[in-house]
């Protein structure tokens, strides 16, 4: 009898290994997909349609995706959280599922009318009506994809695959359709058309996996579940404030040359901070099936994992920071003529950073997996609080370099909020 319970035991291990290196697999995979796919089109769409045209195409895709954020509403980690947990009660996930589609369906609504009153304000919108629809088809069909549940389950495989096979859509329609600089609303009917398709898709085969039925879920249950999504969502609509604003705020007080040395050096940072969102959604599934199971096990997991993504990060780091000035040389080419030596040195600073901030995220995953919301939001508004009076007085004082430097300090901030706030929770640096 003991024989069989540590076969099981063994097996199970072996299951858990291998469903976690498939869905880290799978979840490299779509990243470098939905990475890649704009490096393809952009430049086309931008010979294409112009600087005028890809001009109000970018600020139309950028105000879609603000109004997609606000449609995810943090389902990403609290619905896939919860579906992870609820891993064997089918009737618990049916409830979970019908709650975040309606939560969804009513952010949807809000969303068109938000879009219906932009055009009011925004000449171009209300002489193409068609691109408040494809907008909106665009939207319907992220609200269809159900990724959270995939990744709850972790079985991403078919997720990548829908992915893939919708981008490849979209860059096939792009290529026909656009082909002259007035066919703006045809490029953003190509990007619908993918996006509508991967969602219809996803949700016909979330309905296979579960056999959904139209039952409604308690009142109360909903607004649960939306109370606990909204300090994620508030977590995630803040978190630029600490980060992406700094550029603004360099502006008024540095050259041109300078913004563009920080712009350069901020976006390999920010690529290089992208793979941890591969890892983090990976283990994020499990570590909260972990921690519904036993808070031993749970702990000891994320002390390995930290030894995990601090070697790794440590050895990016290094290689951002020894190879800065070889990375920039392949970004920028020979044939500028302008100085780089300022973006080289920004980019050395700035791997300092790369040390802490993949731990940004892990201890907010942490968080959210413990129930530590609201403080997960204390943690933010005071990073973003501090960065604002900081980043202002060492742009003045310093200009680049200094927004570099500021960068690394709120990054070690809000690592060690965060950090404090787990360990407060689990006693992470202590004994098991």
């Amino acid at each position: 009898m003991i024989l069989l319970q540590c076969i099981k035991i063994n097996y199970s291990m072996v299951e858990n290994r291998k469903r976690l290196v498939a869905n880290f697999m799978s979840l490299g995979f779509q990243q470098g997909i939905t990475i890649l796919f704009p490096l393809l089109i952009f430049p086309y769409l931008l010979r294409i349609l112009g600087i005028s045209g890809f001009g109000v195409f970018t600020l139309i895709q950028t105000g879609i995706m603000y109004f997609d954020l606000l449609i995810a509403f943090g389902f990403g980690l609290t619905a896939t959280k919860r579906i992870a947990t609820a891993k064997d009660d089918l009737a618990t996930q049916k409830k979970i599922i019908a709650g975040v589609y309606i939560i969804q369906l009513l952010l949807f609504i809000t969303s068109l009318i938000g879009i219906l009153v932009c055009s009011l304000f925004i000449p171009y919108l209300q002489q193409n009506i068609m691109l408040l629809l494809l907008a909106a088809l665009y939207l319907l069909g992220n609200l269809l994809f159900p990724d959270w549940y995939f990744r709850g389950i972790q079985q991403m495989k078919n997720c990548t695959l829908v992915t893939l096979i919708s981008k490849l859509i979209s860059f096939v329609l792009i290529i026909v359709l656009v082909r002259q600089p007035t066919d703006i609303t045809n490029a953003f009917f190509a990007l619908a058309a993918g996006n509508v398709l991967a969602g219809i898709t996803g949700f016909f085969l979330l309905q296979h996996k579960v056999k959904l039925s139209f039952k409604l879920p308690e009142k109360t249950f909903v607004a649960a579940l939306f109370e606990e999504s909204s300090y994620v969502f508030a977590s995630i609509i803040l978190a630029p404030f600490y980060s992406s604003v700094n550029i603004f705020i360099l502006q008024f007080f540095a050259s041109p040359l300078m913004v563009g040395s920080y712009s350069i050096a901020q976006k390999i940072y920010n690529a290089a901070t992208m793979l941890t969102g591969v890892v983090n959604n990976s283990f994020f599934p499990h570590l909260s099936q972990q921690y519904a199971a036993s808070v031993a096990d749970y702990k000891k997991s994320v002390q390995k994992l930290l030894v995990l993504i601090g070697s790794a990060f440590f050895i990016l780091a290094a290689v951002q920071f020894f190879g800065a000035a070889l990375i920039i040389q392949i970004l920028v080419g020979n044939n500028t003529g302008e100085d780089i030596s300022y973006a080289i040195t920004i980019l050395r600073i700035i791997s300092f950073a790369l040390l802490f901030s993949p731990f940004v995220s892990f201890f907010f995953q942490q968080m959210i997996i413990q129930g530590q919301q609201k403080a997960a939001i204390k943690n933010i508004v005071a990073a973003v609080v501090i960065n604002l009076v900081t980043a202002v007085i060492l742009s003045y004082w310093y200009g680049g370099i200094g927004i570099a430097i500021n960068v690394c300090l709120v990054t070690v901030l809000i690592c060690f909020l965060n950090a404090a706030s787990v360990n407060k929770k689990i006693g992470l640096l202590q004994g098991n």
